[in-house]
């Protein structure tokens, strides 16, 4: 079986979650890392025994020996580093948000088509096994036609300064596009594009959203969504069904534990993760690479995009606005 080498750009908190990961997914390998900050790349690669480092994103996009590029950069640079690389030839598979807002990810799926090569949205939740159940269990139509999503996404980030990327709109800040995605993907997922969305939030004096509600419409079904960065709590997702009920539990996103309630019966599901949960999209990627797969059937181009219409709308309505808009 072809080994996949792989680059890491931008080598924060997520990518080292990522690298730890790679080591654990059989036929791939870390070839080369690359920070601005040469001291970092270094580091970083002897952490993690990667081949070469490089203090320049553009030489590891030129690097012949790497295959695929994991892009774990600031939001703002998604766009910009996914591109570049793939006009270098190389698979690559971009953290989420995959763009700052549609027009964004339109581009990079261009890109992809016209340069033949792969481009998926890292949006781990889909592949992880727990997931995988939920997924299994709808499809089979377990609990009968949905009625209602409620999931939620919130930490306490109020310590952090303006500058920090949570915050700092030339950072991509403001809990949408980090972690109200979540919520949002849900409901997406198994409910579709909504009818109708109605949105509020309470902005930041950068005008980003620190709290942010919405509910998304349906014909006969509802979700009830929310991010936020105020407060801790326990998240928990809910889908509704007329038959029955699935619970996931906390951290929903994460999960390796899910209840299935139908009939007066429950049926309890757990799952042990392999690593930290990254090596599902690794494995899912990495397959569709060596089938020249362009893009996932589990998670699509039309997926991610359908997604950043979705938190364009959201942004539109609560009045949060980026410099790429």
């Amino acid at each position: 079986m072809k080994s996949i080498r792989w680059g890491i750009v931008g080598l924060g908190n997520i990518a080292h979650k990522f690298a730890a990961d790679l080591v654990l997914v059989p036929n791939c390998v870390l070839q080369a890392v690359a920070s601005s900050d040469k001291k970092r790349a270094l580091e970083f690669s002897k952490k993690f025994e990667a081949k070469h480092y490089y203090s320049s994103y553009t030489d590891l996009f030129f690097d012949p020996e790497v295959d695929a590029v994991y892009i774990a950069s600031l939001h703002p640079l998604h766009k910009s580093l996914s591109i570049a690389a793939m006009e270098q030839g190389k698979a690559v598979l971009c953290e989420k948000p995959m763009g700052m807002q549609q027009e964004e990810v339109r581009e990079m799926i261009l890109t992809a088509k016209k340069n033949n090569v792969f481009l998926m949205e890292a949006l781990w939740t889909r592949f992880n096994p727990a997931f995988e159940q939920v997924h299994q269990w709808i499809s089979e139509n377990q609990i009968g036609p949905l009625r209602y999503i409620n999931s939620t996404f919130s930490f306490n980030a109020l310590s952090r300064g303006v500058d920090s990327r949570v915050f700092n709109p030339e950072k991509g800040g403001g809990s949408l596009l980090d972690i109200g995605i979540y919520p949002l993907f849900l409901a997406y997922h198994f409910l579709g594009f909504p009818e109708t969305i109605s949105a509020s939030a309470v902005l930041t004096d950068q005008k980003v959203d620190e709290q942010l509600g919405f509910i998304f419409s349906y014909a006969k079904a509802q979700a009830m969504l929310y991010s936020s960065f105020a407060h801790n709590e326990d998240m928990r997702a809910t889908i509704c069904g007329e038959n029955g009920e699935i619970y996931m539990n906390s951290q929903w996103h994460l999960t390796s534990d899910i209840k299935l309630v139908k009939d007066g019966k429950e049926i309890k599901k757990s799952f042990d993760f392999k690593g930290l949960g990254y090596t599902y999209e690794i494995e899912e990627a990495n397959n569709c690479i060596r089938n020249d797969k362009l893009e996932s059937d589990k998670w699509s181009w039309k997926n991610s995009l359908d997604i950043s219409i979705l938190m364009d709308t959201i942004r539109k309505q609560v009045g949060v606005s980026y410099v790429t808009d």
